[in-house]
């Protein structure tokens, strides 16, 4: 809870680009979400850090449900 909101949106968009990338958990977009919005609420966010949509569509996560884009 001591950590700024600034470095939490960070840290979530670089583990969706991190697990993204791995073969295992990367293959299923659907889960991949799933698992980084988990990440997301052990942070103690409610609703998970909107991403850029350019950022989105370079990891070929654009239009998955789950994300928010800004």
């Amino acid at each position: 809870s001591n950590v700024e909101m600034d470095n939490k949106e960070r840290a979530y968009q670089a583990w969706l680009g991190y697990y993204n990338s791995n073969k295992k958990v990367g293959k299923d977009k659907r889960k991949l979400v799933d698992l980084a919005n988990e990440f997301s609420r052990s942070m103690g966010l409610d609703t998970p850090p909107a991403v850029a949509s350019l950022v989105l569509g370079k990891m070929g996560l654009r239009n998955v449900p789950g994300l928010r884009s800004k």
